[in-house]
C-alpha cells in the first residue's frame, strides 16, 4: 500500500512538471493564484526560526547522505538483523524524504520557471529589434552618473569604507512593498532576511545570496561588502514572490533599491547592475578607448565600492578556508549552470546579465526617445 501511495504521489509531481513545460498558462495560474498564499504561509512558519533553516536543512541532508552510505556499508559487511533493519529504515527515509523534496522543489521552484516572462506580463511594448548603441550608452551613462553622485554623499569609516546603521532588513521590505503598488505580485508579507552562517564558504563561491525553495527564506552573505546587501536582499525577496528568473530578480532588486528614499539602497541598486551594463557598453563600442572617453567616467569611489568583499574580508576567508576558492567557485558555477539548464534556462550563468535587456526595456521612453535624461531628479535635486 505504501509503495502505491509513493508511486501515485511521484507520478502526480511528474505530471505537474510535464504540464509546466507544456503550458505557460497553467504556470501563470499557479504563480498568480496559488503560490502567493503558499509562499506567505511557508515564510511565516520558517521565520519563527532565528537562523537560516534552509542552510541547516542542507547540512542535515549531507549528514543523512553520509549515514546512508555507512548503513549500506554495514548492511554489506555486517550480516546481522540490526544492520538489515537500519538500512531498511534509512532507505525508507530516503525514499519518502526524496519524494517530499521533489514536491517542494516542484511547487517552489520548477513550476515558476515556466510562467510568463516579466516583459510579457508587465511591459506594454517591448522592442523586437533591440536597441541602438546610443540608447545603451544613455542607460550606461545614467547609471554611472547617479552612482558617482551618491558615492560622495554616503557616510564612511576612517578607512573610507561605507557604513550603514539603519535597519536594512526593514528598509528592504518597505522598498519591496512600495514596488507592489506597480507590480501586484510584490505586495504582501516579507519575512526577515537571514544571514548565512557559512558566509565565508559562500564567499568562496562568489554567491551574494540564496533562495532556499524548501524553506522559503531570503538569505544573504554576511561577509560581503555592505554595498552589496540592499540589492541582494531585494533580489532574494523577488524570488519569494515567484520571480524565479535571475535576470528578472536582478531588475526587481534594482528598481526596489533605486526607488527607495534611502541613499545607500539607491547606491546599492546602481552598483548591482553597473558591471553588466558597463560590459555590454564596452562591447558595443568595440572597446574603443577614444569613444569610451567621451562618456562620464566611473569615479574612484565607485570603483572602490564595486567589490564583492573587502581585501581584509578576503584575507580572513582564505585563512579559514577548508577548500580552495578556485575549486569552490568551479563547483558552484557548475551546479548553478546545471540547475538553470535543467529548468529550461539555456543561457546558464549568462542569464544574470539579461538584466541589461530588461533595463533597456524598462527605460524605453524615459531615458531615450523623446527625452534623454542623464541624472534622476531625486538624486540631482532638480
Amino acid at each position: 500500500m505504501k509503495k502505491k501511495i509513493w508511486a501515485a504521489l511521484m507520478c502526480t509531481a511528474l505530471l505537474l512538471n510535464a504540464a509546466a513545460w507544456k503550458s505557460s498558462r497553467f504556470c501563470d495560474f499557479y504563480v498568480e493564484k496559488i503560490f502567493p498564499a503558499w509562499s506567505s504561509i511557508s515564510s511565516r512558519v520558517t521565520s519563527l526560526f532565528p537562523f537560516s533553516l534552509g542552510e541547516w536543512m542542507i547540512v542535515a541532508g549531507l549528514c543523512f547522505a553520509a549515514l546512508f552510505v555507512l548503513s549500506a556499508a554495514l548492511r554489506l559487511t555486517v550480516k546481522k538483523s540490526w544492520s538489515v533493519r537500519l538500512f531498511a529504515g534509512m532507505r525508507s527515509v530516503l525514499c519518502w524524504g526524496g519524494l517530499a523534496l521533489f514536491w517542494v522543489m516542484t511547487c517552489n521552484c520548477f513550476l515558476l520557471y515556466h510562467s510568463a516572462a516579466f516583459e510579457d506580463r508587465y511591459m506594454e511594448a517591448v522592442r523586437v529589434n533591440g536597441y541602438s548603441k546610443k540608447e545603451l550608452a544613455a542607460l550606461r551613462d545614467y547609471i554611472v552618473v547617479n552612482a558617482n553622485e551618491l558615492a560622495g554623499r554616503l557616510p564612511r569609516d576612517e578607512e573610507g569604507w561605507l557604513i550603514y546603521e539603519a535597519d536594512m532588513n526593514e528598509t528592504a521590505a518597505e522598498a519591496m512593498r512600495s514596488m507592489g503598488e506597480e507590480y501586484e505580485r510584490l505586495k504582501g508579507y516579507y519575512p526577515e532576511p537571514k544571514e548565512i552562517y557559512f558566509s565565508d564558504l559562500l564567499s568562496q563561491t562568489y554567491m551574494k545570496g540564496y533562495y532556499f525553495p524548501f524553506s522559503m527564506e531570503a538569505n544573504y552573505n554576511e561577509t560581503m561588502y555592505v554595498a552589496n546587501k540592499p540589492n541582494t536582499i531585494c533580489h532574494e525577496f523577488a524570488h519569494l514572490k515567484g520571480f524565479i528568473q535571475e535576470d528578472e530578480a536582478n531588475l526587481i532588486g534594482y528598481l526596489a533599491c533605486v526607488s527607495s528614499d534611502d541613499e545607500m539602497f539607491r547606491y546599492s541598486g546602481y552598483l548591482g547592475v553597473i558591471d553588466y551594463v558597463e560590459r555590454e557598453f564596452k562591447k558595443s563600442i568595440g572597446n574603443n578607448k577614444k569613444e569610451y572617453g567621451k562618456h562620464p567616467q566611473i569615479s574612484e569611489l565607485v570603483y572602490r565600492d564595486n567589490v564583492f568583499l573587502t581585501k581584509q574580508a578576503w584575507q580572513e576567508v582564505e585563512q579559514k578556508a577548508v577548500v580552495s576558492t578556485q575549486t569552490a567557485r568551479k563547483v558552484s558555477q557548475a551546479a548553478t549552470t546545471a540547475s538553470l539548464k535543467i529548468n529550461g534556462v539555456k543561457e546558464g550563468m549568462d542569464v544574470y546579465g539579461g538584466v541589461v535587456k530588461l533595463l533597456l526595456d524598462y527605460y524605453d521612453g524615459i531615458l531615450y526617445g523623446d527625452m534623454l535624461t542623464t541624472v534622476d531628479a531625486e538624486v540631482s535635486g532638480q
